[in-house]
């Protein structure tokens, strides 16, 4: 029992000894030891009205993260890398990094998928139910040397966004929603904002001594 009270005792002058503050974190990625660097436009399933402003998000939310950083825009991979845009190998690295006077290139996918519809069925008895049409959006991004080849960072993000809902209910009848009439623009800021949370600093809160 003292032992216990001992022990509770500790605790409360520890406690009274610290505080917590916010304390800053500095980001997973910092892009200052790379110099200057490329970005290859988005590629995507969508149109080039898409593509281009995911890139423009993109390099956006680099420049907020990362004040000062030296973004040169490469266009699309078709005009960088020939026709297909096929990932380029260590010599084409070689030759954009000297023409371009780049360290390394970001390369950015985005796939969506079609319209998903999902049906769910509630109590049948009071004819209860709905149905939801929705699409996904995922993108990915990698960082890669241009001396070397070497992929020196990556992340993905997803995203999701209703095109429509309806309720059925024989008490409520019928009702529903549309969303955006663009998803695929709509949830671009979201992806991005996602995919670039490594090069970000964050805050986390800590006991500190009094």
């Amino acid at each position: 029992m003292r032992q216990s009270a001992g022990f509770t005792l500790l605790l409360a002058v520890l406690w009274g000894c610290s505080h917590t503050e916010l304390v800053s974190v500095p980001p997973k990625m910092d892009l200052k030891s790379y110099g200057t660097l490329g970005v290859v436009e988005f590629a995507s399933n969508s149109d080039a009205g898409i593509n281009s402003r995911a890139t423009r998000e993109f390099q956006a939310q680099i420049h907020a993260a990362q004040p000062g950083t030296r973004l040169v825009e490469l266009g699309s991979r078709e005009a960088l890398f020939g026709a297909g845009g096929r990932p380029p190998d260590v010599e084409t690295l070689r030759k954009i990094g000297a023409k371009y006077g780049v360290d390394a290139i970001f390369l950015g996918d985005i796939t969506y998928s079609d319209p998903i519809t999902n049906v769910k069925i509630g109590d049948l008895s009071k004819l209860e139910g709905g149905m939801r049409t929705e699409v996904r959006g995922d993108m990915s991004a990698r960082l890669v040397e241009t001396r070397s080849g070497a992929s020196v960072w990556s992340s993905s993000s997803w995203a999701r966004r209703q095109i429509n809902r309806l309720n059925v209910s024989s008490e409520q009848g019928i009702s529903g929603s549309t969303g955006n009439a663009n998803p695929q623009a709509e949830m671009l800021p979201a992806l991005v904002v996602n995919l670039t949370h490594d090069f970000r600093s964050t805050t986390v809160r800590q006991n500190v001594p009094k």
